[in-house]
């Protein structure tokens, strides 16, 4: 069994050829979004037909999935079922890129934790029933994502400032990181030239001076995964996992060694009889092994 397998994010979208006895047979990238919402119908659809093709050149293929961002709701299923349809793809699996994540980290089923810019846990059993916690929103407290671990420490140090917080080392560093003549002008970056990724962009400071010991980094980065635990302990109880399930990550902050020991060790707390695994493949490779599945369940059905 072969299928192409799509990653579509809000800007580039990855395209791979997967075998089920070969493994990736080949992958490339398009530097385009796949977000209909950013960018329109029309545009995906040419992209996804560049994708297909050129990833897929040379072999055949039996089905295709994609897991794309802004599609979560049944409207947008509609949207990509008639792209696909257009563009002569018979065979194909659709769902928004958090599951293929975690289809690609954890073969399908267990739980996984998405910390980006923004954080999601998500989850899916056996019976294909999908569950999540999280993903609101930079506006909402989306723990353990770049956005909120940047902003509890521009938060701590604006306290510092007014003589009701602790000393911490982000304040300097957060001045220096954004370029900014003092703490007060981080104001500026959220309300005259706001870009969440540009703020987002500072949670490494929070990791770096907690691992030196700063200890208002070490809570926060304590108070954010104690949070997130309480979010996989929700999505694994919906999923009906008992505790025994297998667990897996993904997403720019896990980069840093430290944040990722610390996830370790509080999951290994929490859930004791729960795998911890590293992720077996990324959403573009969960894009073909949903699809394949897919395929599998639709043939058995006819038969």
């Amino acid at each position: 069994m072969r299928a192409v397998g799509i990653d579509g994010g809000g800007t580039h979208t990855r395209f791979v050829l997967y075998d089920e006895k070969g493994g990736i047979l080949k992958s490339m990238e398009i530097n385009s979004p796949s977000n209909y919402h950013l960018v329109g119908a029309k545009k995906v659809k040419e992209t996804f037909e560049e994708g297909i093709k050129r990833v897929s050149m040379g072999f055949g293929f039996d089905t295709v999935g994609a897991g794309l961002s802004g599609v979560d709701r049944p409207a947008d299923n509609k949207v990509m079922f008639k792209i696909f349809e257009e563009i002569g793809v018979k065979d194909f699996a659709i769902s928004n890129d958090g599951i293929t994540a975690l289809w690609g980290a954890t073969g399908g089923v267990g739980v996984l934790m998405i910390a980006g810019t923004g954080s999601l846990v998500i989850g899916r059993n056996s019976e294909g029933e999908v569950h999540r916690a999280g993903g609101w929103g930079y506006m909402f407290d989306e723990y353990c994502g770049g956005f909120w671990f940047s902003n509890r420490a521009a938060v701590a140090a604006l306290e510092n400032r007014d003589g009701i917080g602790p000393e911490t080392t982000l304040r300097q560093r957060l001045v220096e990181f954004y370029n900014l003549n003092s703490i007060e002008e981080i104001i500026y970056l959220y309300y005259s030239n706001f870009e969440k990724s540009k703020i987002a962009s500072a949670a490494k400071l929070v990791f770096e001076e907690a691992l030196k010991g700063d200890k208002v980094a070490v809570q926060i980065v304590k108070y954010g995964i104690e949070k997130s635990m309480k979010m996989i302990e929700a999505v694994e109880k919906r999923c009906g996992f008992s505790g025994n399930f297998a667990f897996s990550y993904t997403g720019g902050l896990f980069n840093s060694e430290y944040f990722l020991e610390k996830v370790k060790e509080a999951f290994r707390n929490s859930f004791p009889k729960g795998q911890f695994i590293t992720p077996k493949f990324g959403a573009d490779v969960g894009a073909a092994l949903m699809a394949i599945d897919s395929w599998r369940k639709k043939h058995e059905k006819v038969r």
